[in-house]
């Protein structure tokens, strides 16, 4: 039975990106608005926000909460989109909730696949009376199907280029895209955006009459060997996270301004011992993950845009992860990702490169159009196309390289990752 309803929740990707609010309150009033009845936290972001939203899930988690978490898009299984104190959803639940939204949504109406599984986690967290739900905005925030709630604290990570072809062709457009996640009565946390766009939500958040806390004015952080120091309405020094890299010092950082506000919101008590113990225990697949294998050092990260590409480029020089072979794989669903300029960044860094594709219910860059678009470029490196990810894998085996970085989109990352857990 559950199959067949993944089938059914499957055959609503046709509908595609829809943005837009209409369709996912009228199928939230039907379930009668769970969403309104459980408090949340809402993170949006070009990238960060899913490693943002589980470092908050952990902490509040240790912190004695009944956490929900609701990110996208899932690695291996639909089930992973939806936790509870970081327990998936079980299969008997899920076909449940499948089950109501089925019966509800009318066979003729062009709800989209991410508009259900959205609904499907307010449902969800509902009837398990979380206390609090940590939840991952899908694309942009103003008209993202998440963006029906009425959070404790929103947090916007960072701006950067990507889904241009929803959210706009300039960083401005896209600022204002995910700013729409602030609310009229809900603080906002804010990364790192660039000086040039702050003034978009400084606007918004006049407007609204609410406090915004910046990075690096209102809190910050600094990395210390690889500890982290924190500095906002408390201190906390040598702080151990589980994620690696620099980057992640930002969302941490995010993170821990949130729960000063929750607990100036009267939600909790920041008990720090439970804080430290949370952070060191953070899992987060596919986030510069490395793996030993055959005497060989991988490195995976899910950097599927320019900004992401850039910061992965920054913590490689500073980790030393250089010579490397290269295996990328990009998707392409709105046509107009700058994949050319994402392996520029990296190709100064590789020694070869393999560049796959991949099957994946997006649509891909294929090696017709890599070819097509390399022919102008001279890279002085050797570069070769893999139709089989796996195929690439065993021949990266084989050579002579100790270093090998896998990295573009998170599906590309979701054909990968099964074959270190295949050893």
């Amino acid at each position: 039975m559950l199959e067949e309803l993944i089938q059914w929740l499957n055959s609503y990707q046709l509908h595609g990106i829809k943005p837009g609010l209409g369709r996912i309150t009228k199928v939230l009033k039907l379930l009668g608005n769970p969403h309104k009845k459980i408090k949340t936290l809402h993170i949006a972001g070009t990238n960060g926000k899913g490693s943002t939203s589980s470092i908050l899930a952990k902490v509040l988690k240790e912190q004695g909460f009944k956490t929900g978490l609701y990110t996208s898009p899932h690695l291996f299984r639909l089930n992973e989109r939806y936790q509870i104190n970081e327990k998936e959803i079980e299969n008997e639940d899920l076909e449940d909730c499948l089950k109501i939204l089925k019966k509800i949504i009318p066979k003729d109406f062009l709800i989209t696949y991410f508009e259900i599984t959205t609904a499907l986690a307010f449902l969800y967290f509902y009837e398990k009376k979380v206390d609090l739900a940590v939840i991952e905005c899908g694309l942009g925030g103003r008209l993202d199907a998440t963006n029906v709630i009425k959070p404790e604290v929103s947090i916007i990570t960072n701006i950067g280029w990507d889904h241009m072809h929803y959210l706009g062709n300039t960083l401005e457009k896209i600022a204002f895209e995910k700013a729409g996640i602030m609310k009229r009565g809900v603080p906002c946390v804010l990364g790192n955006i660039e000086n040039s766009i702050k003034h978009v939500f400084e606007n918004k958040a006049q407007k609204l009459k609410i406090p915004l806390f910046w990075l690096r004015k209102d809190f910050t952080i600094n990395q210390e060997d690889s500890k982290w120091n924190y500095s906002g309405t408390y201190s906390f020094k040598n702080l151990e996270l589980s994620l690696k890299g620099a980057f992640q010092g930002e969302n941490l950082a995010c993170a821990l301004k949130a729960l000063e506000i929750l607990e100036e919101r009267g939600v909790l008590k920041i008990k720090e011992s439970l804080l430290r113990k949370a952070l060191k225990e953070v899992r987060w697949l596919g986030r510069y993950q490395l793996f030993s294998l055959k005497g060989k050092e991988f490195l995976i990260d899910v950097a599927h845009n320019p900004s992401g590409i850039e910061t992965l480029r920054e913590n490689l020089l500073k980790d030393n992860f250089t010579d490397f072979l290269l295996i990328i794989g990009v998707s392409n669903e709105e046509g107009d990702k700058p994949f050319v300029k994402m392996l520029e960044i990296l190709v100064p860094l590789a020694s070869e490169i393999f560049i796959c594709e991949f099957p994946s219910p997006r649509k891909v860059v294929t090696i017709k159009e890599w070819k097509e678009a390399l022919k102008n470029f001279s890279f002085n490196k050797k570069i070769s196309f893999w139709e089989n990810p796996k195929k690439a894998l065993e021949e990266a085996l084989n050579r002579n390289y100790n270093k090998i970085l896998i990295t573009g989109s998170i599906y590309f990352v979701a054909k990968v990752l099964p074959w270190f857990f295949s050893f």
